[in-house]
C-alpha cells in the first residue's frame, strides 16, 4: 500500500487517508527498528510496544 499512498493521484486526492498511512507507516518502521535491535523473535514478540500497536495499526489500516 505504500505506493498508492505516498505519491501519485490517489495520494492527492485523498490526502486525509494519506496523511493516516503515514503515520501507520511510522509507527510500523518503529516497531521493525525494535524488532531488529532485540534480534530474538520471542523476546520481540513480548514487548509491549508490539502487543499495544499491531492490533490499532491493523484497525487503522483497514479504515485507509
Amino acid at each position: 500500500m505504500e505506493p498508492v499512498f505516498t505519491g501519485g493521484d490517489i495520494a492527492r486526492q485523498m490526502p486525509l487517508q494519506a496523511k493516516q498511512f503515514s503515520g501507520i507507516d511510522k509507527n510500523w518502521m518503529r516497531i521493525m527498528e525494535k524488532a531488529v535491535e532485540t534480534k530474538k523473535v520471542i523476546q520481540c514478540c513480548q514487548n509491549d510496544m508490539l502487543k499495544d500497536f499491531l492490533p490499532e495499526l491493523e484497525k487503522k489500516l483497514e479504515e485507509c
